[in-house]
């Protein structure tokens, strides 16, 4: 099998430092630009009703996607928070929150009685994927928000700080994890929004490049400012309002496609 890694032809880096350092402005500026943004985005195309999971990324809880959730409803689908307090899903604790979350889902299909779309920022993203590799009949789409997706954890700030901090045995479990997160994702569709600026989580192990039915949409954005992008935002909505039977690959749009959201 042909790793992601080998298609990059060696081992990723980990974001520049100054991307880095930059993140926290970066992010309180790209939430300024929704106010600006909102003109534009409260008329996107409206839903099918379908039922949109979120999932917030690593140390993390519901509160970080609730301007998502929000647009999710004006836009008329059914969203729900991941509803399992702060992610602190590294060794153990992850499998625990996989078990916890495919019950979730489990519930949330039977109620709508069609499968839900899920949105994973950061690591939420990693954990939404091996959900769906489990049960990909109650998955209709994954979106993945910077997420770190291939066998590399190195490439990430993050990881450079767990390296120093946790016992050896925790770290080489968090590798092991990250092995499995690397293989394909088989039935699922999965769109991987990243940002070559990405200030945690390096552009080339956001993206899958292994995966038979994946879309990999560039950004410009900082990582802890991505759920709340309005350039990010505008992909998700485009990208839930395209039908089952008639999808169709994402292209940025010409303004005229922009504004007649505002039409």
């Amino acid at each position: 099998m042909t790793s992601a890694d080998d298609k990059r032809g060696g081992r990723a880096k980990p974001p520049a430092l100054g991307y880095a350092i930059a993140e926290l402005p970066r992010a309180l500026f790209e939430f300024a630009c929704l106010i600006p943004g909102h003109l534009i985005l409260k008329r996107a195309p409206r839903g099918d009703g379908h039922p949109v999971i979120t999932l917030p990324g690593y140390r993390s809880d519901d509160t970080a996607m609730l301007a998502m959730r929000r647009y999710l409803d004006r836009w008329g689908y059914a969203p729900y928070p991941w509803g399992l307090g702060t992610n602190l899903g590294v060794g153990y604790q992850r499998i625990d929150y996989e078990q916890r979350m495919l019950v979730r889902l489990e519930n949330i299909v039977k109620k709508h009685d069609e499968a839900a779309t899920l949105i994973g920022w950061s690591q939420g993203g990693v954990i939404a994927r091996e959900i769906a590799k489990k049960r990909p009949d109650l998955v209709r789409q994954i979106i993945t928000l910077g997420s770190p997706l291939a066998d590399a954890p190195e490439a990430t700030t993050v990881f450079r700080i767990f390296q120093r901090t946790s016992a050896e045995e925790i770290t080489n479990e968090l590798m092991s994890f990250m092995r499995e997160v690397s293989t394909p994702l088989p039935d699922v569709r999965c769109i991987c929004i990243y940002s070559k600026s990405d200030g945690i989580v390096s552009a080339e192990i956001a993206q899958d490049l292994v995966s038979p039915n994946v879309e990999n949409i560039r950004v410009t954005s900082s990582h802890l400012g991505m759920g709340v992008n309005p350039v990010v935002l505008f992909i998700i909505a485009d990208r839930l309002s395209q039908p089952e039977d008639d999808w169709r690959p994402f292209k940025m749009y010409s303004i005229d496609r922009i504004l007649s959201w505002s039409s």
